[in-house]
């Protein structure tokens, strides 16, 4: 297995460039050059074992666990970790505490959300065109509707209107179907 050079990024245009062996100064394709001093863990390949021991001094550590050798450095906080406490999180590593941190803030952990809001609005549009199916689908638009007030917003700024707008058509609806059926009893009754 080939060793690939870690990189990090440029200052000034973001570009990847790789760490310099001994902090040797490093030139961008920008022009930029740049000097970084780096612990040797950074250049080594990645342990299979879980957690092995420091065997040489000056050698980089794990911020957790003092005695074990660093594999990695968190993407995230830049903290060495060992093989046990390296996590992969897509294409990025991550230390437990980054983890842990990130898990406080579930936006940064969902890549997805059910758009209520957007659903609530097909439904009761759907059943304006074909009325016939108002009577069981706004029931639904309504609960979808107060369903998208009361969940977390989209990851995507947007407003509330689809949810307003698919309540007040479910609401419509209802109201129209009781007006039905009030009109046809009345209406049988005077037969």
């Amino acid at each position: 297995m080939k060793l690939q050079s870690p990189a990090t990024h440029c200052h000034v245009c973001l570009a990847d460039i790789p760490y310099p062996a001994g902090g040797d100064p490093v030139e961008c394709r920008c022009g930029v050059e740049g000097r970084a001093l780096v612990y040797p863990a950074i250049f080594r390949l990645h342990s299979t074992s879980a957690g092995e021991a420091i065997q040489v001094d000056g050698e980089s550590a794990c911020f957790v666990h003092e005695g074990k050798r660093a594999v990695a450095a968190c993407d995230s906080c830049g903290r060495f970790v060992c093989a046990l406490c390296r996590i992969e999180w897509g294409s990025r590593i991550l230390c437990p505490a980054c983890v842990n941190a990130a898990e406080k803030r579930t936006e940064l952990l969902t890549r997805s959300r059910p758009m209520y809001d957007s659903m609530a609005m097909a439904i009761a549009m759907g059943s304006v065109v074909i009325f016939t199916i108002s009577l069981l689908s706004a029931p639904v638009a309504i609960y979808l509707a107060i369903r998208a007030f009361r969940s977390p917003r989209s990851l995507v700024p947007r407003t509330m209107v689809r949810a307003w707008i698919a309540l007040i058509v479910g609401t419509v609806e209802l109201v129209g179907w009781g007006w039905l059926l009030v009109y046809v009893v009345m209406k049988a009754g005077h037969s």
